[in-house]
């Protein structure tokens, strides 16, 4: 009779103590419930945060020739351009200084502008973009641009870093702020 109420207590106990979480359980159990509350908390402003609007930004930096193994010259440039819900299109004029070939000091570039762009989790902006246009080094040539970058929204005003490939091997890096309407 011992050994049946034995196993009889052994059976009931243990579906009880399968059925009560681990504290380590309860724990990852928390942290789950906690990132997803985080992640649904980012994407509400993220939905009120996406509707058109201008952003107007200034650029400088240095733009390295022959693939980074060659010279740099500096460059500046101003942008403006109309933010969709998810991508961005744009006019940038820049000036380069000092490019090979070039029969002026200052090499004007003007680019049509196609931004993707990417919310973070942590409300950065992560950017791909395409720029067409062109470029009078001596002459007006076709001009071309690769960038993948990123954006700091803070406010109405944002910072922006950006790592391009363009026309003539040029590398370029470079930095700027802007301003959302």
């Amino acid at each position: 009779m011992l050994p049946a109420l034995l196993l009889a207590a052994t059976v009931a106990a243990g579906p009880a103590s399968a059925a009560a979480p681990t504290p380590q359980l309860r724990r990852a159990s928390l942290r789950q419930e906690a990132w997803e509350q985080d992640q649904w908390d980012e994407d509400q402003p993220e939905q009120d945060q996406r509707h058109p609007h201008l952003l107007l930004s200034l650029w400088g930096g240095e733009a390295f020739a022959n693939g980074g193994s060659g010279r740099s010259s500096g460059f500046f440039a101003a942008e403006a351009d109309w933010a969709f819900s998810d991508f961005d299109l744009g006019l940038q004029g820049a000036r380069y200084r000092s490019l090979r070939s070039a029969s002026q000091l200052w090499t004007p570039v003007v680019l049509t502008r196609f931004t993707q762009r990417f919310l973070t989790r942590h409300a950065i902006e992560a950017a791909f973009s395409l720029g067409l246009g062109a470029g009078k080094p001596s002459g007006w040539i076709a001009w071309y641009q690769v960038a993948i970058g990123m954006r700091v929204p803070l406010g109405p005003v944002f910072l922006a870093g950006e790592l391009a490939f363009e026309q003539y091997d040029i590398i370029r890096l470079g930095g700027g702020f802007g301003f959302a309407f």
